[in-house]
């Protein structure tokens, strides 16, 4: 049996021409579903924020408070600090004696600032899909006390400039 090349070209020419005809949509299928239905292209922060307590003095202890950003996203989120995005806490104290009923933390002075957390690198820094970060603050705070602790990251995204995601925890110092 001799291969003949004038035979099998024209079948592998009609076998090519219809697999590009099925991939065709099967791409435009992916990408309509990647980007349109799951949003893969659009980032997707998130943060949380928890607080640990330890010995300082007779009088005081030391909050350490855990700002842990996350990139839950498919694309890197760019904090560049400042107006460019950033990390600020806040540390509230909940007076005592507050009547029974509903507590607005956000009506609660700031007592211990923490702001432009990622401005003190240099750059900021670029939060890669699906990693976590732990920065930690700390506050030196008087004991007998409960305190809210707040976190806001603030980014920069091109459609919306003014996006931002918080957390907030209780935590009671003895």
């Amino acid at each position: 049996m001799k291969f003949q090349l004038e035979k099998v070209k024209p079948w592998t020419e009609f076998v090519l021409t219809c697999a590009s005809l099925i991939a065709i949509p099967i791409a435009g299928w992916w990408a309509y579903h990647n980007f349109s239905v799951e949003d893969t292209h659009e980032i997707n922060p998130n943060i949380n924020v928890s607080a640990d307590v330890l010995p300082y003095d007779d009088d005081r202890r030391l909050l350490v408070v855990h700002v842990r950003p996350k990139n839950a996203g498919k694309v890197p989120i760019e904090l560049g600090g400042g107006k460019r995005g950033d990390i600020d806490v806040e540390v509230k104290v909940v007076p005592p004696k507050l009547p029974n009923g509903h507590l607005d933390p956000g009506k609660l002075p700031v007592s211990f600032p923490a702001r432009n957390i990622v401005s003190k690198y240099e750059g900021g820094y670029v939060m890669e899909p699906g990693i976590d970060y732990d920065e930690i603050e700390t506050f030196v705070v008087p004991k007998r006390a409960t305190y809210v602790v707040r976190a806001e990251m603030d980014h920069y995204d091109d459609d919306a400039p003014d996006n931002e995601v918080d957390a907030s925890y209780v935590v009671v110092v003895n």
